[in-house]
């Protein structure tokens, strides 16, 4: 008997399970309730998202790279920090769009309709609208249908909202960033190819609109010269800030589901970066269906992703310590070693979990260089 596995969300976690199941052999339906969508975020691509899914390197998307970064900090404190390897911008909806592609290539079938019904079989499975599956994965995002459904929804005290607007133009290859310590959150500037993202995220308890719009402005009026924030399409959403991915009262899947992305509640809780992790539990999802064995799927996420994203969300109210901040981004600007370990934790390539150890080894070489070394170019 041939194995039905039914994908709820087309965005990178949905797609890139549904992608590796095709070809797996699993017959997949891969549900997506708005294919022309353009989800609200930086939508950079880290050298973690690459090793997470490598075939983004073989699709043809027509990203940005970008490798000039600028920080704002506590206290005025400003970094360049030119990266040793691009981040990779573009459009979700190119994206998102390039992951389904590839999946319905595989001979996934795309869905293209909302949720209406989802109810459980009996004897295991899900009945979905008019369809019939034996495993569901929930890939819906924060309004995740099958999350609900089973219990696992991110709650509201573990929310983060997002503010911003898609601005047009053509404008030099830099991210920009501001990290706002009093509110415990960041503003970004992502340059596309023909428009940038313009956003700030903060946690929902800290989050009001006029405040918010407010440092938009007054960020662009004093950092972004020349460009008109008040055009193109603005845009709001919710995304998740789960204060301990590994609490053992949170469930990832269950005899016959599975939640991947934001719909598990998977993002970084200090720089807000989710890309990465989707692709990674999309995968590991889809890993664990075609081998018959769902139950797998937690114990390696609990094992390969969920010990990195603890440590971020327990340094995520450590880091926004405005004094602490400034401290580090002024070791920035003169501690070489210190910049490279900044590099390699922006793209992935250093995690969370040996962070501390790793910095406390070098701590002698960062004093000494930070005494001795003039401000860094």
């Amino acid at each position: 008997m041939t194995l039905t596995a039914a994908v709820i969300g087309g965005g990178p976690a949905g797609a890139a399970c549904a992608l590796r199941l095709a070809r797996a052999g699993v017959r997949t339906l891969l549900f997506e309730r708005d294919a022309a969508r353009e989800k609200p975020c930086g939508g950079g691509l880290t050298g973690r998202a690459f090793k997470a899914l490598p075939e983004l390197r073989e699709m043809g998307l027509p990203w940005n790279p970008v490798c000039d970064w600028t920080m704002h900090g506590p206290y005025g404190k400003v970094v360049d920090l030119p990266l040793d390897e691009p981040v990779y911008i573009l459009p979700r909806r190119e994206l998102d769009g390039a992951l389904r592609r590839e999946a319905a290539k595989a001979g996934a079938a795309l869905v293209i309709e909302p949720v209406r019904e989802l109810e459980p079989r009996v004897g295991g499975g899900w009945r979905i609208n008019d369809h019939a599956v034996d495993v569901a994965v929930g890939a819906g995002g924060m309004t995740d249908p099958l999350a609900k459904k089973v219990g696992m929804a991110v709650s509201r005290e573990e929310t983060a909202v997002a503010l911003g607007r898609f601005v047009p133009g053509h404008f030099p290859p830099r991210i920009v960033t501001s990290f706002l310590p009093e509110l415990r959150g960041y503003l970004w500037w992502f340059p596309r190819a023909d428009h940038a993202s313009y956003g700030l995220e903060l946690p929902a308890e800290r989050f009001e609109t006029a405040v918010a719009k407010k440092i938009l402005a007054d960020f662009a009026a004093r950092h972004l010269p020349g460009v008109d924030i008040t055009k193109g399409e603005a845009y709001g959403w919710t995304g998740p800030g789960v204060r301990e991915p590994d609490s053992p009262l949170r469930h990832y899947s269950g005899p016959d589901w599975l939640l991947v992305g934001d719909a598990a509640g998977l993002c970084d809780g200090t720089t807000g970066e989710g890309i990465s992790y989707a692709l990674a539990s999309g995968v590991l999802a889809a890993e664990a269906i075609a081998r018959g064995e769902v139950a797998s799927y937690e114990r390696r996420l609990r094992a390969e992703v969920l010990p990195d994203l603890t440590k971020a969300a327990h340094l995520q109210p450590l880091f926004y310590r405005p004094r602490r901040l400034a401290l580090a981004m002024w070791m920035l600007n003169r501690s070489p070693t210190w910049r490279q370990i900044s590099r390699e934790l922006a793209h992935g390539r250093q995690d969370y979990v040996s962070l501390r150890r790793r910095t406390y080894r070098a701590a002698p070489k960062i004093l000494w260089e930070v005494l001795a070394r003039p401000v860094l170019p």
